[in-house]
Order: structure tokens, then sequence, then C-alpha cells
């Protein structure tokens, strides 16, 4: 009697069978949406460190009355995406700058529109989740692509949403970071460079610094950082933490640039 090799080796779901499931359980909440998945292809014939993202047909849409939702995954079709590189410029393009940076992040109602950057263009005023999809292959994990959840209207945060899909996605063997930014903090001569989830606290901040600070103490540390007009403002609780990101992320921006100055 031959066994059939599928009875005794079980398959193995491919990843965008496994997202195109979470897809399908995903809670909209009865609101207008859009995720779609982007695949990191990496080019054998390439010595570069990055991936192409490359838009797949794995895809949802939910109460697209006027098709404006259909008109933003059209221009993602159309559109030419730039390597993405260790240092390459992804401008404003979030599915990018997940895939550069590895780490979620979300477009709410505080983020300031330009337009004249083509993305910005694209998406409109419309609200948008990115985070990174990891896949663990024997030799660690490894990225595989970016989920993109779009909203018609722009929401206040989207934690709630990723913790939906990450949740949707570690059932099934899939893994994604949390969502944060990238900080980068100034002492002397030297930079550091460390990432902070969104709900971090000062005490969080505090941690990271003196892991390779070693000689500086919590007690005598004051953050700055400069705002959107210029001005240094200091970081001395967990309101003025989050005030700091939230503003980093209405600009757009990739990471938070921070100084310490030593109280006396």
């Amino acid at each position: 009697m031959v066994v059939p090799a599928a009875s005794i080796f079980p398959l193995v779901p491919t990843t965008e069978s496994i997202i195109s499931e979470a897809f399908d359980e995903f809670n909209f909440h009865e609101e207008p949406g859009l995720l779609q998945f982007w695949a990191c292809i990496i080019l054998s014939d390439t010595e570069d460190i990055g991936c192409d993202l490359i838009l797949t047909d794995t895809y949802i849409y939910t109460r697209d009355y006027e098709g404006l939702l259909q008109d933003y995954r059209r221009r993602c079709l159309e559109n030419y995406y730039p390597f993405v590189g260790l240092e390459t410029s992804m401008g404003n393009w979030l599915p990018g700058r997940a895939a550069q940076t590895k780490i979620a992040d979300h477009r709410t109602i505080h983020y300031v529109l330009d337009q004249e950057d083509r993305y910005s263009a694209d998406v409109g005023s419309k609200g948008q989740l990115v985070l990174p999809v990891f896949r663990d292959q024997g030799d660690g994990n490894k990225l595989v692509g970016i989920i993109e959840y779009v909203t018609l209207e722009p929401k206040e945060s989207y934690v709630e949403d990723f913790e939906q899909i990450h949740n949707l996605l570690k059932d099934e063997g899939l893994n994604s970071t949390y969502m944060g930014k990238t900080i980068k903090v100034e002492y002397d001569d030297d930079l550091i460079k460390f990432t902070l989830p969104l709900s971090a606290k000062l005490t969080d901040l505090h941690k990271e610094v003196k892991k390779r600070f070693l000689k500086l103490k919590p007690q005598n540390l004051c953050f700055e950082y400069k705002d959107t007009e210029g001005n240094r403002l200091p970081i001395s609780s967990d309101e003025d933490l989050h005030a700091c990101m939230a503003e980093s992320s209405s600009r757009g921006e990739k990471f938070i640039r921070m100084r310490i100055m030593l109280n006396a």
C-alpha cells in the first residue's frame, strides 16, 4: 500500500493563504476599509541588501460604496515603487518605511498631509496602518511582506487594529513587531539608536538609554527634542513623550532625534 506523501508530511500553508484567512476574519466594525498585502521579494541577481515590495492579489474591501478604496488600490498597482534598501529614502510611503524599519506605523487624524509628496497624494486624506509580517523559516524570523490597512476616515489611533491583526497572524505562525518609533539620542559626541513602542513610558526611555550609556544616572537625565517650529522642548513626563511621538508621526518622520542634558 502506497501512502500519499501529503499524509506523512502535512502541507504547510503559504504565507498568502494565512494572510487571506486573517483578512476574512478581520472585524472592520462595519466601517469602510481595505486590507492588502505587499510581498517582500529579494532578487537573486542583486548584491544590494533589501527587497522589492510587490502588491499581491491578497486583499479585501468592505463598504467601499464610492469606489475610493478601489481607486487607491489601482494607484498602488499602477505606480512605480523604489527598491527598499537600508538607506533608501522612502519619503511618506508607509509600506516602504515599515519594510525598512521593521516597525509598524500608522497615519492618523494628526498626520499633516504633504501635498508635494506623491505617496501622500495617492492616499489623500485616508488613514493607514502598516505592519511588517515575519515568518520563522528555521534560521530565524524573515520579513515576508507588509500588511496595509486603509480607512476612508483617519482614526485617532490604529493600535486596536494592529492588535487584532497581530493576534490573527500569531495563531497561524506569523508575527509582527509592535507599533513604535526609532529613537536617536545624542550625548556629547556619541549617538545611540533603539526603538520604543508608542505606548512606552518615560521610564522605558531612561532604561534604553542607561543600557547604552552605562555611566549615566537616570535621576540626572533630561531629554530634549525639537518640535515642528524648531523649539527645543523637554521630555520630563509620560505625557511629554507621547506628545513627542504623536508629533513625529504627524510629520511622517521615520525617527525621533533627542539629546541628553544633565541636571545640575
